[in-house]
This record gives structure tokens, sequence and C-alpha cells, in this order.
């Protein structure tokens, strides 16, 4: 495995629950610090400080929720690679050798052979930035995970699957003139203030530009608003058919409004979301009194939308359903002092962290029990930087036993699967002898 770091690695993703109810909450609390502005100039008493007042236009919450189209995407259960415009193929965190021949157990034959660059040079072309172009990757998942979500049926398993693309410009400002001009081309573009970087998200045009190359591509489906696409997506989400959906949110129109678009993940309640719930939930309970008569200034849908977010993020889904008879049984109390991370959090942290390394017996057959202590190393660094495992804040006095309890969990995990490669390579010499 190399030891590289990823140069253009795919940003982490938000989750749509949690800006849903981020973005309500904050119209909720500047409707209250409004009222009170006007209240008192009503009364002509003079205002002792400045109101916070950013983030809770009610026109920006329906321009994201009911004004914008969407495109919605499968979010297949793998990893992420990307393949550079020379060839170079990417992993989520480092860079995967060029004599490796599969990564994460999946082969990377098919991948290598693909016109990648083709698509990456007409994407370029769309904003014509050549000049300016200093690194682009093609993204895609791998779908290295065979036996879930009918993949295999579907002829999905150990396939790559294009998703979108990273195009780095010398500065902000060539970032910048790509969008808008990418954008009138049909390319859905994400371009952050100060960021030298275009994320390309996967829409329609970006799906026919990849089928023109012959490379494989997640389908998208196109709805006139996020409202629109959770409602007619709820059914497939509770049907557990895939891990999710990636909604992309092409915002504002016009000249001023290339440029700008939003992408989430939503996925099913397979995927534990503890954040998630509990804010939803909490909102919930709010609006469903009224929360101080701001509820009647939000339309219908958007009241549909959050209830629907909650029902597919509490739904019974068919591991917990499996189960239930065991959570039923009188559990043991655990010795010692209470664990500070819930053990499932921890348990997803560790499955998403290992997504973005290669297998660890790659590493072993490399490098031995060495190996097996450098991949521990990088997996607790990962995990500890896990913003959905959300450790104790720097400061708190249980940081510290989180960590541990982390590093325990990776040591026992890396122990196990150490000591199985030890067993197969003793039964495979054996055998040999």
């Amino acid at each position: 495995m190399s030891e590289q770091r990823n140069p253009l690695a795919w940003p982490s993703i938000e989750q749509l629950p949690r800006v849903v109810a981020d973005r309500v909450n904050r119209f909720l609390i500047v409707a209250d610090n409004a009222a009170i502005i006007i209240q008192r100039a009503h009364r002509g008493i003079k205002p002792t400080g400045r109101a916070d007042l950013r983030g809770g236009r009610l026109f920006r919450l329906y321009e994201l929720l009911l004004g914008s189209a969407v495109t919605a995407g499968e979010k297949y259960d793998g990893t992420n690679v990307g393949a550079m415009r020379d060839g170079t193929l990417l992993g989520r965190r480092l860079i995967i050798d060029a004599t490796a021949t599969s990564y994460q157990k999946a082969p990377l034959g098919s991948l290598r052979a693909l016109d990648t660059a083709g698509v990456l040079d007409e994407l370029v072309a769309c904003g014509g930035a050549s000049a300016k172009l200093r690194h682009a990757a093609l993204y895609g998942e791998l779908c290295c995970n065979i036996g879930i979500y009918t993949y295999e049926l579907r002829g999905l398993a150990k396939t790559w699957q294009a998703f979108g693309a990273l195009l780095e410009f010398k500065d902000p400002m060539a970032a910048m003139e790509y969008a808008r001009e990418a954008s009138g081309s049909g390319v859905l573009c994400i371009s952050e203030e100060m960021s030298a970087t275009v994320r390309v998200c996967n829409n329609e045009t970006f799906v026919n530009m990849a089928r023109r190359h012959n490379v494989p591509v997640v389908s998208v489906e196109r709805y006139p608003s996020l409202c629109e696409a959770v409602a007619s997506r709820q059914q497939w989400m509770m049907g557990e058919h895939g891990e999710g959906l990636v909604l992309s949110v092409a915002r504002g129109t016009g000249e001023l409004g290339r440029g700008r678009a939003s992408s989430y993940k939503w996925k099913i309640s397979r995927e534990p979301q503890p954040a998630a719930i509990q804010l939803l939930t909490d909102l919930m309970q709010e609006l469903s009194t009224g929360a101080g008569g701001k509820g009647v200034l939000l339309d219908a849908p958007i009241h549909t939308m959050i209830a629907t977010l909650l029902a597919v993020t509490t739904h019974a889904d068919s591991t917990t359903l499996a189960a239930a008879s065991a959570a039923a049984q009188p559990a043991k109390q655990p010795k010692g002092k209470p664990a500070v991370l819930d053990a499932s959090a921890v348990q997803t942290a560790l499955e998403s962290a290992l997504s973005k390394f290669d297998a660890l017996e790659v590493c072993l057959e490399a490098n031995g029990q060495a190996g097996a202590t450098r991949f521990a190393e990088q997996l607790v660094t990962e995990m500890v930087g896990d913003a959905e495992l959300a450790l104790p804040a720097e400061g708190d006095a249980r940081r510290e036993a989180a960590i541990k309890e982390v590093t325990t969990a990776v040591k026992r995990y890396v122990g196990q699967q150490f000591g199985a490669w030890k067993k197969t390579r003793a039964a495979g010499a054996a055998a040999s002898a």
C-alpha cells in the first residue's frame, strides 16, 4: 500500500437530515430575534446591541427546500476511488500503487482501461480553462462490498461507477470562472469562495458525458425540489434498496447563480445517525406545538419533509429487527466506568475508516506485523477525526477516555485479523510442504 497522501481527496458530504433541521432551526431563531427588534422599535426602545439575523432568511430556506432543481443518484456502499488525468488512481486518503491490480479486494484492471481522461478533458473544455488547470480527477464508487443491496444481481459488484469529478485550478479566481462558464453548459459545480478546487456533481449532463466515453456512471433522477425528492424516494429508502441517496441541488439562477450548488447524502436507518434523529425529533416536537406561532410561516411541504426525514431515519430496518430478540434479553452490566462512546457508533466509524484504505491483508503481505501496527495507527487517526463519531471536544476530560476506547476497538479488530492472516499463511505453508 502506498504511503503517499491523496493530493485531491473527495470532500465529505453533509447529511441531508441534519442540514434541513439546522436550517429550519436557524430560521426559527432568527424569526424570534427579528420579532424582538420589531417589538422594541414599535415601543420606541433603542436597540442595545446588534441582533444576529444571519443564515435565517426565509427566502433562502425556500430556495433550498422548494425552489431549486435536484438530481438524485444512489449512494453505493463501497469506497471512493479517483482516476487522475495521467492514470494515477486515488484512494480515499492515499494514492494507490501504480502496480496494484486490486484495491479493497476489487480488481482495478477494468478501471485502468476506461477512458476517464476523455471525460475529464470534455469537462474541462466546458469551462474553457484548460490552461489554468493544475490537477483533475474523475471520481467513482468502487463497489467492493458484495452480497448487499442486490449488487451482484444488478452487475455492480466489484465494478467502478463514476459519480463526479474534482478540478483544481491555479487560483480561486480561475476556479470561479470555470464554475460560472461550465454551469452555463449544464455542468453542476460546487465552487467555494477562496478555493481553487471545483467539485463537479452528478447530474444529467455528467451522466451523458460519461456515457459518451463508455464510462460506467451512477444513474440519476431529476426532481423539481428537495421536498419533492424526499417525498418521492421515501418508500425506496424505507425498503432498504440501497445505502442511501446523494442529492445535488442547483442553487440560484442566472449569471449570479452559476456555480452555486450543494450536495447532500441521505442514508437509510441501517446507518446510525443519532445526532440527526435528535435534531429532527426536537424540531418535530417544537413544530407540533406551533413553534411559538412561527410554524405557520413554513409551507406544508416543509412540514411534511421534516416528518418524512424523521420517519426514514427512525425506521426499523432489517438489522434492527434481526437483533430485536437478542436486545430483549437482559444485558450484562459492564464492569468499571461507563463507556464515553456508543459501541455501535465506534463500530460504524471503524467500518467507515476501513473503507478509506486498501485491505489490511495487503499491508500484512507487504510488511507483516509492522504493517498491522501502521494500519492500526491510520485507522485510529481517521476515526478520531470522524465528525460522525463526535468525540468530546479538546479540553473535555472525557476525550482521552474516548480516544482510548477507539484505540482499543482498533487494536482488537487488527489483532483478530492479524491472527486469522497468520493462521491462513501457516495452513498454506503446511499444504505446500
